[in-house]
């Protein structure tokens, strides 16, 4: 047998998981229901945007079947997020026996002060598990509007599984469910067998705090583009570096590293479209190259060089950085990281020149809006 199939092999036996990436929402959703449907024991799902429309309605049948069945299942959904999330899908759930929780609802507060100021934080994480044994993290929401977006969620088998359920039980307590009821969950003798399991795995997890520093991930930005040897590559659906950020691109430019920034054409939020050009100038002066894609990529991913990935819920904005929880995984598996890079590199021959002509040279309406942003992007 040849020594590399060998070895493949054996990294496989010494990572103790599986997993398998997919690069478009349809392709996860399709994933994520027949992980569901074949749930014998319990369903976890944390979720920013699920609505009852065509799309989430198959999710929302499917879930009160298995309820019903007798699995456990539990919904955390975002106040703002799912605000569409209807009141009669709320209360098919829990009649069928599905506990949902609401993170941060936007029910207004005597002291209007104080709930306009907690207005802004939400839970952006999208964390789906399933019997313990399966979980998918990364960007993919549920609404029918997204049905043709690119994404990244990236799914795992395997002991490591339980992190996310410690994760979830914890989320759960803070929006109001019971301890006793996911105590199951937060074992303190799986502490042990996770620090065995993890290997080449970390996870990263958001949970704002006033201090800048710390925001895990805007240190795991900072991070790996400051030790990037050959190449930096960056999956973003809305781009608002930081200042730092942007020194880092500079360097790393002066050291030879290759700094791709992969990003839509155009997004769901408008705004953000021109905070991006604001930012595009200044990146390209660093030594950043664009590629810009006509149809809307909503995945979030970094690789380096061929040594480190990320898949997670986290923007490259501040908001998303300091004031949203988040979460989501960095790997140092090769074979995972070889994997990631061939769904970017995939991207990267989509896109077209032609898009960063007319995003580098906007109308005069494009300019002036792009001149306001400047006033505020520091506050994105």
């Amino acid at each position: 047998m040849p020594f590399f199939i060998i070895s493949r092999i054996l990294k496989y036996m010494n990572r103790q998981f599986s997993y398998k990436f997919y690069s478009s929402t349809n392709l996860a959703w399709q994933a994520m229901y027949e992980e569901v449907l074949g749930a014998i024991e319990s369903v976890y799902w944390e979720i920013y945007t699920f609505v009852d429309d065509q799309i989430g309605n198959k999710f929302i049948d499917l879930l009160c079947d298995k309820a019903r069945q007798g699995v456990d299942v539990k919904i955390i959904v975002d106040g703002l997020g799912s605000f569409n999330l209807s009141r009669l899908a709320m209360n098919r759930l829990k009649a069928s026996g599905v506990e949902v929780l609401i993170f941060n609802s936007m029910s207004p507060s005597l002291n209007f002060r104080q709930w306009w100021t907690g207005l802004w934080l939400r839970d952006h994480c999208k964390v789906l598990i399933v019997d313990g044994e399966t979980s998918f993290v990364g960007g993919v929401n549920v609404q029918s509007q997204m049905q043709n977006w690119d994404d990244i969620y990236l799914k795992l088998n395997g002991k490591v599984v339980r992190w996310f359920g410690r994760y979830f039980a914890r989320k759960y307590i803070i929006c109001g469910g019971q301890r006793s009821k996911v105590r199951h969950l937060l074992h303190p003798k799986l502490n042990q067998s996770l620090q065995e399991v993890k290997g080449n795995l970390k996870f990263l997890v958001n949970i704002p705090y006033l201090r800048k520093s710390s925001s895990p991930f805007r240190s795991f930005y900072h991070q790996a583009i400051a030790t990037a040897k050959n190449s930096f590559n960056l999956l973003t659906p809305y781009y608002a570096p930081d200042p730092k950020f942007l020194e880092l691109i500079y360097k790393a430019s002066r050291r030879g590293v290759k700094i791709n920034i992969i990003m839509p054409f155009k997004n769901d939020i408008k705004l953000m479209h021109y905070v991006a050009r604001a930012f595009y100038a200044i990146s390209k002066k660093a030594g950043a190259s664009f590629y810009f894609l006509s149809n809307f990529n909503h995945g979030k991913a970094v690789t380096v060089d061929d040594r480190l990935g990320m898949v997670g819920s986290a923007n490259l904005t501040k908001h998303s950085l300091f004031k949203n929880h988040e979460t989501g995984v960095s790997f140092t598996d090769e074979l995972m990281v070889r994997d990631l890079n061939s769904i970017l590199d995939k991207w990267k021959n989509q896109a077209d020149p032609l898009l960063e002509e007319d995003f580098r040279r906007p109308s005069w309406t494009n300019k002036f809006k792009t001149w306001w942003v400047e006033k505020i992007k520091n506050k994105i």
